[in-house]
């Protein structure tokens, strides 16, 4: 194997789960990839674009394609890409989201500051603000967190095996939480960056006024597929983890009901809406997990 460049010293390589991806992709994928050794590329498409592929693999000599051509879902996108930089000797993973990307100063504020992280053994990830914070350090500022999510997380390769890989029966939401619950039962530290931001979609934005227009707010609002994954997996979590962390299943459900009420009251189709909660509940009921809604 090529002597390959290392950020300060560390081995790191990345990943990305593509889904129908976003024109930005090209842009997303340049502000990360020198900062990493190999992009590991997982495309859910069905309808996937061989010209796409030649493009990336042209512009991006990093670029791998992994799997394409069938939607296997988040956490199985993340296995497959792990046991490949497992078996390339990779130390960490750069796990991204398609419509994830940093800003210049924030990724070379991000990557060089992974040997500041002391005690690297107990590090399960690290994870940038997926909020905008003020960069007013030379070097990253961490703080502890129960759960962050995946997109721009520094996984340590070396702890998945006590960890245990990401859970496939979830297919996607949740994943990134459950991993990280997982970790703290163990011992292990999540930390994220109170310094440095990622920048990140979650949805489709909608935008609503109150008091006859003086006042705006603006949410996200995921499609009726996903929410029955949001739905079902909350219950699932809820089940697992609510003795061992209640107050984090207490502030999850809030947070899940919120994106019930505004589906059902802003969504484009409620009875979709409607249909694939109740069936969230009924399949959860029946122990039924995995892609139930062909996604």
């Amino acid at each position: 194997m090529a002597q390959r460049e290392k950020v300060n010293d560390i081995s790191v390589c990345g990943m990305i789960t593509l889904y129908s991806p976003p024109e930005s992709l090209f842009h997303n994928i340049s502000t990360y990839i020198d900062y990493i050794e190999k992009l590991y590329i997982v495309d859910n498409s069905v309808d996937y674009d061989d010209n796409m592929y030649a493009e990336l693999l042209h512009t991006y000599p990093k670029v791998e394609i992994v799997a394409s051509g069938k939607n296997i879902g988040v956490a199985a996108a993340l296995n497959l890409c792990i046991a490949v930089a497992l078996q390339n000797k990779y130390q960490w993973m750069l796990t991204m989201d398609q419509d994830s990307f940093f800003d210049a100063d924030q990724a070379k504020h991000y990557f060089c500051s992974l040997t500041c992280i002391d005690n690297k053994k107990k590090v399960a990830l690290l994870s940038p603000s997926h909020e905008r914070v003020l960069m007013d350090s030379d070097v990253c500022v961490y703080q502890q967190k129960e759960v962050v999510m995946t997109s721009g997380n520094l996984l340590n390769l070396l702890l998945v095996k006590d960890i245990g890989l990401f859970n496939e029966d979830l297919f996607i939401d949740s994943v990134d939480h459950d991993y990280c619950l997982r970790a703290h039962i163990l011992g292990l530290d999540v930390l994220q960056a109170k310094n440095c931001f990622i920048q990140h979609e979650v949805g489709r934005l909608y935008s609503s006024s109150l008091l006859f227009g003086y006042r705006k707010r603006t949410f996200y609002i995921h499609s009726p597929k996903r929410m029955y994954f949001i739905v079902r997996n909350s219950l699932y979590m809820g089940n697992k983890y609510r003795k061992a962390f209640p107050e984090f299943i207490i502030k999850q459900n809030k947070a899940v009901y919120e994106r019930i009420s505004k589906s059902l009251r802003y969504g484009d189709n409620k009875k979709n809406y409607m249909k694939y909660i109740i069936k969230a509940y009924i399949d959860y009921y029946f122990n039924k997990y995995g892609n139930q809604v062909n996604l």
